[in-house]
């Protein structure tokens, strides 16, 4: 038996659905499949409230915008059944057999995550370019890579747990805006003893924002991991091992004043053709260094 818990944000979800769907009748199993819109506007209510007709879909459209943690608890509450597989909405299904793969590791593990890949094409739109190379580059990883790093290369949007998991663990919903959730929710539970099982089985990554609007939501995440880091919420992320190794190596200073030096064409290349991510990952070590300042 299997909940598919599908939170929605202003992305049409039908073609995702139907692929879940199919797969899931193919192996004969009991499965629902929650999809909750939170607060998409009009348009994409409309193209997805088709799902409102089919078996085995609760299709609802929420009264408020809840976020990225709250609507993840709300979904695993509503479960029926104590296998959640969650997926963002702006996930494609690429493998025939991505439902049968997930079924067979459930018997042995409580967490297992599927992965994130991105298209090996750049998209026709090359205001889009800097998260396209990002994803491929630094997102989509084999699965021995994302083993060696359960915590740090976890990703809710594709990933299946135990429904008591998450009720006894819910999501922090003190952690507001975007980033970082998931991670802090791996890494409680990896403390309490509940190790994440990393297997081939990824989804595409279809939702690819501009340059700037994905600059803006990488700031907002950097924003959100310094404030947990000031509460006290224990987190390892990549980032927060360079900063370390930068005080280590004694590299800080010639870090920052390279980009400072270089701060407005570093900004230009991000949003260009052919971002460089080395300044990427300078601009968000600047940046949250900047955070520490205030």
């Amino acid at each position: 038996m299997l909940s598919i818990l599908i939170p929605i944000y202003n992305f049409k979800v039908v073609k995702l659905v139907d692929a879940l769907k199919k797969q899931c009748e193919k192996q004969k199993i009991v499965f629902e499949i929650l999809c909750f819109d939170d607060g998409s506007t009009k348009n994409i209510k409309h193209e997805n409230s088709i799902l409102s007709s089919y078996f085995g879909v609760n299709y609802t459209e929420l009264s408020e915008n809840l976020g990225r943690a709250r609507i993840r608890n709300w979904l695993a509450k509503s479960a029926a059944f104590e296998n959640l597989l969650f997926l963002d909405c702006d996930s494609k299904i690429v493998r025939k057999d991505f439902i049968k793969k997930y079924l067979s590791y459930i018997p042995d593990y409580e967490i297992i995550a599927g992965g994130r890949g991105y298209s090996k094409k750049p998209p026709r739109a090359k205001s889009k370019r800097l998260h396209w190379k990002y994803g491929l580059k630094r997102e989509s990883k084999k699965v021995s890579v994302r083993q060696q790093n359960a915590i740090q290369l976890f990703h809710s949007n594709n990933f299946l747990v135990k429904r008591k998991y998450m009720i006894q663990y819910p999501f922090d919903e003190q952690i507001k805006g975007y980033g970082y959730e998931d991670l802090f929710w791996a890494q409680k539970l990896y403390n309490k003893g509940i190790p994440i099982m990393h297997i081939d089985n990824h989804t595409e990554h279809l939702g690819l924002e501009k340059s700037i609007v994905f600059i803006k939501k990488t700031e907002e995440s950097l924003t959100n991991l310094y404030k947990m880091i000031k509460e006290g919420k224990a987190i390892n992320t990549r980032l927060l091992d360079f900063v370390e190794k930068a005080e280590k190596w004694k590299v800080k200073p010639f870090l920052l004043n390279y980009y400072t030096k270089r701060k407005d064409k570093i900004y230009q290349n991000l949003l260009s053709p052919k971002p460089n991510l080395f300044y990427f990952d300078l601009y968000k070590y600047a940046y949250y260094l900047d955070l520490n300042k205030k």
